[in-house]
């Protein structure tokens, strides 16, 4: 089909804005009489609190307020209501180094850093623990004093026969892979923004990827009716994951907002970002797969340690989602997950682009390369050998709708043109290959669904929509504006988007899981067909026509077949509006998805699934182990592009992210304390480091996305990872099995080979 706006490779309508600094970030927000808000940090990683004595600062010329766990409803809060175990401000107990145990409002940010120093704190120093393997030991300390074992909760499949699967197999490889600490690293730090007004109404501006959400949890643990609380996001300068839950400012801000009577801002510094945020889960995973002498997959056994740190995150979900990557991408019809995330005094973990997701791939698709070269068998035909196809039920009831993975590791080969360099880079360059597959939008909560509503502009030039979903960067906006545009026959400049507004817009389940496009865009798609089909029904008699037979094309409105019967849109919000206020409706959620049984864990938990295939090729020099990451070839299935620039944006970012987690990016803790708390210390790619990109789009029209639109933004960085490591393998003959893989790693690994 013929699109006029879906496909097209336009820029982001909040470009110009953003371009010229006009964008208002919430660090960038200010309200008369505003106070400037800072929060009180542990010094230490495990420790009883003895003393808190808030009077000196409270004293303090120019403090206006001072607040503690005492001011809180000591409510715990957890990003589900099954793992609740955190209590902000806590008056107990401190279990990582950077907890936050009291927070000031001043009149300016010198005088709240001084008023910290004068928060007088007696401590009593407990034992502590740091890695999760000792944490699981009998008679370890323990970070939360009811929980045995240290274990925060657990998640274990068991689809098929896994044993019997290994009797059945031609070969065996266990292998141990463990992955380091990552931090977000968005360039917008977090930030809030709190003012109540005199109908004790609160209003907070914050960095946030779930408004509505985070309404539900300020409610819950302040005790402050959600009717009473307004959450808006304003733009933000990246997300990734790290600012999906409630964090400590959003709090802090609300009661210092509170208890002073006016607006109070709270902006994390990048170290806080460091030592207070969600970070990406360490983890450790020994891996055990079987497969016939052709390379089949018959039998894999996988267990994981998550080191959540102090408290609990998103830790249900994230065990979840590391034994759900083992089973998208490839058939597999035998397979057993242990996964245990444990505490330890650490600060706590969360989502983070692939949520879960990037450590498991990278042990299957470096232990496939492994697989591949025991048997003799090429790594993209063993890839191809096991792929998902389209139709496929997984042994733990995923519905693959489509599916373009082989295709696109066949694109990506010969675009790489893998057969002719594989193997042939002298131990100075090499290249390798590694898939992935993702969800398009996972359930995680009661109410996931998606709404949007459109209204027309008076003067009939245009249309605005209202949608809950979160543009955190991503260009979201843009894309829902585009589907609006292409139902109504209008351009992308017709199109207003207010978004992300607990007060204004429709509830949505926030920026996450891949969801935007997937929920978000059909619920804004099927708005856009509501209000067209009640325009259409005004203005039939007057086109004489049936309403099913006219077009909405060209910022007009004309009759099948006979286009000179037309009338500008403007005339038919006209007639629209004459004696009646219209408003297009849409809702989505996918009739397909349902929570996972409670016992076995099987269920479709997603519309649809993405799939990739990254091939990557490096130089190396093999005196000093420097790595140059020279190309990646990007193959993926995101169904249909709907902004093909958009789509390539997303990859190429999503690819650099990878990069970044493959050869650079490590939180450096020692006995709980950061010792690269800001990015002079902690390397992330800057464009100097980015190789040549090539992406490549196959497509596969999901029935169930709009126009068949799958995600492409977070399943990308699965496989980039693994296809670097694979290549340094191709040029080394190493394998490396910790990341991020450093100039030392390759040295040693190649010194001890």
């Amino acid at each position: 089909m013929e699109y006029s706006v879906i496909g097209k490779r336009l820029p982001r309508i909040d470009a110009p804005i953003k371009a010229t600094g006009q964008a208002k970030y919430a660090a960038d927000l200010s309200l008369t009489g505003m106070l400037f808000g800072k929060t009180l940090k542990s010094p230490y990683a495990h420790a009883r609190i003895l003393k808190l004595d808030t009077s000196k600062a409270e004293r303090l010329p120019g403090v206006k307020a001072v607040i503690t766990g005492r001011d809180t409803s000591g409510k715990k809060y957890g990003f589900f209501r099954s793992t609740m175990d955190q209590v902000y401000l806590p008056l107990d107990k401190v279990r990582f180094i950077g907890e936050e145990i009291a927070a000031v409002a001043a009149i300016d940010e010198d005088i709240a850093e001084e008023a910290l120093e004068l928060i007088d704190v007696e401590y009593e120093e407990m034992p502590a623990v740091f890695d999760p393997e000792e944490a699981l030991k009998e008679g370890a300390p323990k970070v939360h004093e009811e929980v045995e074992r240290n274990v925060c909760c657990q998640r274990l499949f068991n689809f098929g026969d896994v044993e019997k699967g290994f009797q059945e197999s031609d070969h065996i490889r266990e292998d141990r892979f463990t992955f380091e600490a990552v931090i977000h690293a968005s360039l917008e730090p977090h930030a809030s923004l709190a003012i109540f007004d005199s109908t004790g109404k609160m209003t907070l501006w914050t960095t946030t990827q779930m408004p509505f959400l985070l309404r539900r949890d300020i409610s819950r643990i302040l005790e402050i009716p959600s009717g009473k609380i307004r959450v808006i996001k304003p733009f933000i300068g990246g997300g990734f994951g790290g600012k999906a839950g409630l964090c400590g400012n959003n709090l802090c801000a609300v009661l210092l907002a509170r208890k002073t009577g006016r607006p109070v801002k709270i902006v994390y510094s990048r170290e806080e970002e460091f030592v207070g945020t969600w970070r990406k889960i360490p983890m450790i995973i020994d891996l055990k797969t079987g497969v016939k002498r052709d390379g089949t997959l018959v039998a894999q056994h996988s267990r994981c340690i998550h080191d959540g740190g102090a408290y609990s995150g998103t830790g249900i979900l994230t065990l979840y989602n590391t034994g759900l990557a083992q089973l998208i991408p490839m058939r597999l019809p035998n397979f057993k997950y242990e996964g245990y995330r444990v505490y330890t005094n650490k600060p706590p973990c969360g989502a983070q682009r692939g949520h879960g997701q990037n450590q498991p791939r990278y042990a299957v698709e470096c232990q496939l390369d492994m697989i591949a070269k025991d048997l003799g068998i090429d790594p993209v035909d063993i890839r191809l050998r096991n792929a998902t196809q389209p139709g496929d039920v997984t042994i733990s009831k995923l519905r693959i709708t489509s599916c373009g993975l082989s295709e696109a590791l066949k694109r990506v080969a010969v675009k790489a043109d893998w057969r002719a360099k594989r193997g042939k880079g002298a131990g100075r360059h090499g290249i390798g290959i590694a898939c992935g597959g993702f969800v398009c939008g996972a359930r995680f909560s009661s109410v996931s669904a998606g709404s949007a509503l459109i209204k027309l502009d008076e003067d009939g030039e245009g249309v605005t929509l209202l949608t809950g979903a979160s543009d955190i960067g991503q260009g979201s906006d843009t894309i829902l504006a585009q589907i609006v545009a292409e139902e109504l026959g209008l351009t992308l400049g017709h199109i207003k988007v207010i978004a992300a507004d607990t007060d204004t817009t429709p509830f949505d389940g926030g920026s996450g899981s891949s969801r935007v496009t997937f929920y978000a865009g059909n619920a804004a798609r099927l708005a856009a067909i509501d209000m067209r089909e009640q325009l259409a029904r005004i203005v039939a008699d007057q086109l004489e026509a049936n309403p099913d037979d006219l077009v909405f094309r060209d910022s007009s409105v004309y009759v099948k077949g006979s286009p000179e019967k037309r009338l500008p849109f403007a005339e038919v919000v006209r007639l629209g509006q004459l004696n009646q206020v219209l408003l297009g409706r849409g809702s989505y959620m996918p009739k397909s998805v349902e929570w996972p049984d409670n016992k076995t864990f099987a269920g479709n938990v997603s519309g649809a699934y993405s799939f990739s295939a990254q091939a990557a090729e490096i130089e190396i020099d093999r005196e000093t182990g420097q790595i140059k990451l020279s190309k990646l070839t990007l193959g993926d299935d995101c169904g249909f592009p709907l902004n093909p620039m958009s789509t390539e944006g997303q990859a190429e970012g999503s690819a650099s992210m990878g990069q970044g987690q493959a050869m650079l990016e490590s939180v450096c803790i020692q006995e709980g304390q950061i010792f690269n708390p800001s990015l002079l210390d902690y390397k992330i790619p800057t464009v100097l480091d980015s190789p040549e990109m090539e992406p490549h789009h196959v497509i596969t029209n999901d029935p169930e996305g709009p126009y068949g639109a799958k995600e492409i933004g977070e399943g990308y960085i699965l496989s980039t990872a693994p296809a670097i490591a694979n290549a340094i393998h191709d040029a080394t003959g190493v394998w490396l099995k910790n990341l991020p893989i450093t100039p030392e790693k390759i040295l040693q690994a190649i010194e001890k080979k």
